[in-house]
């Protein structure tokens, strides 16, 4: 399916350190259908190489790298790039000895096994936090949206879209008070539309992670953000 005219968030570059055994296609085509373009390495002893060499908005570190431990390689980051947010990927009886070496609120960690859209909404929040001053926000009723990064809460809850669900809800909250036809949604997200009924699956998909109550159908007419 073709990718909407406006996906509006810019895109980040992150170093995605972890394993050779683990497989990391799916990983890789989440994290760049979210906007972040990643760096895949193997060793610990190369992430600070890397840090070096190289500017990322975020690094994503695996416990269990081989060349230095994790504690090493966090003492190593903080060092050498103490502007770039850490991600740690951990088995649930490490989290203590991880959270230990965690610069406060700049580093997350994340509980082994973890989703895509997991790491994607940590990584936002990091690069967030780092750049607050580049935030455009957008707000109705309990819905929140970052445009420049691609964060959407609802209620104060984090919720991970598709670049295509978030085009959408970014047309839907910048039209308050203006319910937008089938025909006006179509035109506004694709130039060439994939199938004649592709804004009704993604009114669908939208309700599901926001709430059906949150998007009302007004008969004849189309769809409206509710305030």
């Amino acid at each position: 399916m073709q990718q909407p005219r406006t996906t509006t968030f810019r895109r980040y570059r992150v170093l995605l350190a972890v394993p050779s055994d683990r497989s990391t296609g799916a990983l890789l085509r989440g994290l760049r259908s979210h906007s972040f373009d990643a760096t895949v390495i193997h060793d610990g002893t190369r992430v600070l190489d890397a840090v070096q060499t190289a500017s990322f908005s975020a690094v994503v570190l695996e416990v269990g790298l081989p060349g230095l431990d994790t504690s090493s390689v966090l003492a190593g980051l903080a060092r050498l790039a103490a502007d770039t947010p850490v991600v740690v990927l951990t088995p649930r009886e490490q989290r203590d000895q991880v959270v230990a070496g965690l610069r406060g609120a700049k580093d997350d960690y994340l509980l082994t096994p973890f989703g895509a859209d997991e790491l994607v909404t940590r990584l936002r929040l990091r690069v967030r936090d780092q750049q607050p001053q580049e935030r455009s926000v957008a707000r109705r009723g309990d819905v929140t949206v970052d445009t420049a990064l691609g964060l959407v809460s609802v209620d104060g809850r984090l919720v991970t879209l598709t670049p295509t669900e978030f085009a959408l809800l970014t047309i839907l909250i910048s039209h308050p008070d203006q319910a937008l036809s089938r025909e006006q949604l179509t035109t506004m997200l694709w130039r060439d539309p994939p199938s004649s009924n592709v804004v009704e699956v993604y009114i669908g998909y939208l309700r599901r992670k926001l709430g059906s109550e949150r998007i009302r159908t007004v008969r004849g007419v189309g769809y409206l953000l509710e305030e």
